[in-house]
């Protein structure tokens, strides 16, 4: 962070110092605010994005917001946080729990959809969240890809737009702005933005048939959008969407008629720092089309970055025009923001998450329904299951166990002489997890296998006789588990994506 003197030399014009703080969307350290730490000397950042380092408890994160609006007032700013469902979850005590989407689209229920989103709209204004960065429009396209993997509806074009719209329209009637991501898509890649540069070689008719449909069919009418750190060889090779002026002005603006925000995706992940360095990405963001430069973790970066857009306009490089248009678009959405005013608790849904787990848990072959007292489980990588499988035996093991570790689960199978309920995650991408998996189904071949993250991991083992997927191991996901298991609910979910070995 940038100490005061620091900050003098940054010192800008103001006029242009307020229009180049007020495109960006910036995190911070802390749960409390501190004007003198978070603003570009007397002008606040366009808007602040919350993590669960700032967040402690739900009226802490309340009490942090109103700081933030009170200091940046009168005009509130955006503030913003990741609350998808699922593993992605900023803002977890005193919410409702909401299951992962790729287990909102084995329900294939648009209603749950929309009660989903209401519900998440509600705790997130309960904090004073005013802007989440949901839902997610990539497909699940790719199984090696688990930097998306549930958190996307599936890989059905035509699905992922019926019940993304849905949760957008939950948040929308709840007062909470839906940004939707990643454009034109994150999904088809096994490679993490993160940490590299993505690229994706998909001609365009079938990028437009497929990853950008969703995109299509719900920006025209939609307020927010994250671009994705991805390149996209048929339109513009070697640049990644946030940077390419083909896809977020000539596909985004002008073939979509997207007229909301344009948020790029952080600016800080290696696909962008590490080639064009931050600050140069956030000016190449903005003359690409870009409205909302997004730096997630360092207020330092994010006054540097303020810093390049204002040279680039003193210096001819960056439109002043461009900059306004942005920045116009940052402060229309500003204005839109709907006071967090108190919520009617009474409105709450606290039964939702439950209802989406057990309508997603899909039966993909065999007989799922057993005594508590004759299995035990056997857990790759989990945590979970000690609160919701109680008086099981368990039995937990790495992601990749070593040999050591599989000797001793064949003792303990043995000693148990209980059916196995296997608890798989991503077998498919740990080779010896996999091997494990299949050495168990040898020595017991009536186990139960329980694929918890996404199903894949259902095709190495087609000799299994009873498989499950549930798209998620949070509680509720857990806890729909169990009475499948032990209470003969019926499994009712419906794969979200495609298996070619599975009917």
């Amino acid at each position: 962070m940038l100490r005061c003197q620091d900050r003098r030399a940054h010192r800008l014009p103001v006029n242009l110092q307020t229009l180049s703080a007020g495109v960006i969307c910036t995190g911070f350290e802390g749960t409390s605010f501190d004007r003198s730490e978070c603003f570009v000397g007397a002008e606040p950042f366009g808007g602040y994005l919350l993590f669960a380092r700032n967040i402690s408890s739900l009226a802490q994160t309340r009490a942090l917001t109103d700081q933030i609006r009170a200091a940046c007032a009168p005009v509130s700013p955006i503030i913003a946080a990741d609350q998808e469902g699922g593993r992605v979850m900023r803002l977890r005590a005193g919410v409702v729990e909401i299951p992962s989407m790729m287990a909102l689209g084995a329900t294939r229920s648009k209603e749950l959809a929309l009660r989903a989103g209401k519900q998440m709209a509600q705790d997130i204004r309960r904090a004073g969240i005013s802007l989440t960065f949901a839902p997610v429009l990539d497909l699940a396209r790719e199984s090696a890809n688990t930097v998306i993997g549930n958190r996307s509806f599936g890989d059905d074009p035509a699905e992922v737009t019926r019940l993304a719209g849905a949760v957008a329209a939950g948040l929308s009637a709840g007062g909470v702005v839906a940004t939707y991501k990643h454009f034109p898509g994150h999904g088809a890649t096994a490679f993490d933005s993160h940490g590299v540069l993505p690229a994706v070689a998909m001609d365009q008719h079938t990028l437009r048939e497929s990853d950008l449909a969703p995109f299509a069919a719900l920006l025209p009418a939609a307020d927010a959008v994250m671009s994705a750190h991805v390149v996209f060889e048929s339109f513009e090779a070697k640049v990644p969407a946030t940077l390419s002026q083909r896809l977020l002005t000539g596909v985004l603006r002008t073939e979509i008629g997207f007229g909301g925000l344009c948020f790029t995706d952080c600016m800080q992940m290696d696909a962008i720092a590490a080639t064009v360095g931050s600050a140069q990405g956030a000016v190449r963001a903005l003359e690409a089309g870009a409205d909302c430069i997004t730096i997630s973790h360092s207020v330092a970066l994010a006054r540097q970055c303020a810093t390049a857009i204002a040279t680039a306009v003193e210096s001819g490089r960056l439109a002043l025009q461009r900059l306004q248009e942005s920045y116009e678009r940052v402060q229309a959405l500003r204005r839109k923001l709907t006071n967090p005013l108190d919520v009617d608790v009474a409105a709450s849904d606290p039964q939702i998450g439950r209802e989406i787990a057990a309508r997603a848990i899909t039966r993909v072959r065999g007989n799922a329904e057993c005594a508590r007292e004759d299995v035990s489980i056997v857990d790759f990588g989990g945590n979970q299951v000690a609160a919701a499988l109680q008086d099981v035996p368990v039995r937990t093991l790495a992601l990749e166990p070593d040999a050591g570790a599989l000797s001793a689960l064949s003792a303990w199978l043995r000693k148990t002489q209980k059916r196995p309920i296997v608890l798989m995650r991503r077998a498919h991408l740990h080779a010896e997890q996999a091997k494990a998996i299949e050495e168990l189904l040898h020595m017991a071949p009536d186990a139960l296998l329980v694929s918890v993250q996404e199903p894949y991991d259902v095709e190495c083992f087609p000799s299994a006789r009873s498989v499950l997927a549930t798209y998620g191991d949070d509680r509720p996901n857990m806890e729909a588990l169990e009475r499948v298991l032990f209470v003969g609910q019926a499994p009712r979910g419906i794969l979200p994506v495609r298996l070619p070995t599975v009917r």
